[in-house]
């Protein structure tokens, strides 16, 4: 039997050669690190789950990919996860923030005529949503939604803080403007969402 590793670059050289149960510790090693991640962007437990999970499976069918001597797979683990989760925003799968829990009343339903007429306004701040590219709606969401930093989205990410700014400021106007087109009302709803610029 071989001695217990010492490092994950013994584990990584261990199951490039064939030890199946190497494979096994690096998965504990990473696994809840990955589902973490995940749960951060989906309300959904088992969809995050399902993501952590491929992210491992594609690991293990690129096994020839990697060199025998990197020292640790979760940069590789975490490449694979974001752009998993960049797919998911475009497939349009992951839920945005309910009505029922936002933070506190827009103003606006009690200016519109119903409570209608302002799950209205939301689903048109979506389809503005939907007009932004995968990595641009990711970077706005976690801005607004999840209230992370310039460098915390940039270090997340591992993009520039530059970036980041250049994303939000797209984002922003494209949001902006499509909600303009549909009447000063969408576009004051976007001030009772606490969506007003970006500080």
């Amino acid at each position: 039997m071989l001695p217990p590793p010492k490092d994950e670059r013994e584990l990584i050289s261990l199951w490039k050669n064939g030890d199946e149960s190497a494979f096994n510790q690096l998965f504990k090693l990473h696994f809840h690190k990955l589902l973490r991640f995940a749960s951060r962007y989906t309300s959904d437990a088992e969809l995050a789950k399902e993501i952590a999970m491929d992210v491992m499976f594609r690991t293990w069918q690129k096994k020839e990919d990697l060199a025998e001597d990197r020292q640790s797979l979760e940069p590789f683990l975490f490449h694979l996860l974001k752009a998993a989760i960049v797919d998911q925003f475009r497939k349009k799968t992951l839920p945005l923030l309910p009505i029922e829990q936002m933070s506190s009343e827009p103003v606006s339903v009690e200016q519109a005529d119903d409570l209608v007429q302002y799950r209205e306004l939301n689903t048109l701040y979506q389809e503005s949503l939907n007009r932004l590219s995968p990595q641009r709606r990711l970077v706005f969401e976690m801005r607004q939604q999840q209230g992370m930093s310039y460098q915390e989205i940039a270090a997340e990410l591992e993009i520039s803080s530059k970036t980041v700014n250049r994303h939000l400021t797209d984002s922003f106007h494209t949001v902006r403007n499509f909600m303009r087109k549909n009447g000063e009302m969408a576009l004051f709803f976007l001030s009772t969402i606490g969506i007003s610029g970006f500080n």
